[in-house]
């Protein structure tokens, strides 16, 4: 529904009909994003190593996913119109293949359904105060308040302020969502000692502010999309790191409730980063940079204070 309704949107300059098809897609990613802690139930004690696995598969999306919609819509003559029937054509395909399945058992597993099914009365004041909570949320919410906000306001600075084409804009985009997901790979093979999401989470914080620093102090078009890239990565890290710690806050019988608490913070973060992208830019494109830089600070200011309280 998302994907026809923005292209035919696109089609006819329909921009209400746009909004509409967007805010479909961000109902259907709303959702999806819990795959991962279903592969953090997969493997209980390696919660971290599932989640970064699992979120490594976006890679192959990041790479092919800009090619496939700009060749469709060379080929079909109707530009990025061909993005979003892109989108249609495999949202189809996925709901033909879960249609054709047989009935798809619950992926909790066997060792945890007796305990998970006595849920308890929701307690959000304890959940709120728990170390690994309150950092596993922050490290998500300031994660994906940056990613969006300079996923949404580098493309305009490297059109308005670097004159840069649209060729050079999709790769860059391109460059920022490999380094999304693909990081996540490699951090399987780094990060797989207990208790290491950490050390991933501050390993993604100080990228990012590499990234932001290079971007504030070069001033050209190659940095932005140097820090397209390295944000990407520090998203990926991140994101994957504030998740496990979010799984290891809660006890099995609060996982139904609490999951949707925790779920707030990335949430969050990503509408008030595409709110605030508009806002910052028009008070000058270092603005977002600054801001990205402020949010980074914040969030390794919080993980030195919740540092041993984790690992107590």
């Amino acid at each position: 529904m998302g994907g026809i309704s923005s292209a035919t949107a696109l089609r006819f300059h329909q921009f209400p009909l746009l909004c509409i098809g967007t805010f479909c897609v961000g109902i259907y990613q709303s959702g999806t994003n819990y795959y991962r802690y279903a592969a953090a139930d997969s493997m209980p004690g390696k919660e971290s190593k599932a989640i970064n696995g699992i979120l490594s598969a976006g890679a192959i999306a990041s790479i092919i996913g800009p090619v496939l919609a700009t060749f469709f819509g060379t080929a079909t003559n109707i530009e990025y119109e061909g993005s979003y029937y892109v989108v249609s054509v495999l949202a189809a395909c996925a709901v033909i293949v879960l249609l054709a399945l047989p009935k798809i058992q619950s992926p909790t597993p066997a060792h945890m359904r007796d305990k998970a099914t006595a849920s308890t009365t929701p307690n959000y004041p304890a959940l709120l105060t728990r170390p690994r909570f309150v950092l596993g949320a922050t490290i998500s919410f300031v994660a994906s308040f940056v990613m969006v906000l300079v996923m949404s306001g580098a493309p305009i600075v490297l059109e308005s302020t670097f004159s840069q084409n649209a060729q050079t804009r999709m790769v860059a985009m391109q460059l920022h969502m490999v380094g999304m997901y693909l990081p996540t790979l490699f951090a399987i093979f780094i990060f797989h000692k207990k208790n290491s999401e950490m050390a991933q989470a501050l390993t993604g914080l100080i990228i990012g502010m590499l990234g932001t620093v290079v971007a504030l102090a070069a001033s050209a078009s190659y940095a932005v999309t140097l820090d397209l890239l390295l944000i990407g990565i520090s998203w990926s890290l991140c994101y994957a790191a504030g998740s496990a710690l979010l799984t290891k806050s809660y006890t099995e019988s609060e996982r139904s409730w609490a999951r949707g608490v925790g779920e707030l913070a990335p949430v969050l973060g990503q509408v008030l980063g595409s709110v605030l992208a508009g806002v910052l830019l028009a008070a000058g494109w270092k603005t977002v940079f600054v801001t990205v830089l402020a949010m980074i600070v914040c969030a390794l200011i919080a993980m030195a204070g919740y540092r041993n309280k984790i690992k107590s």
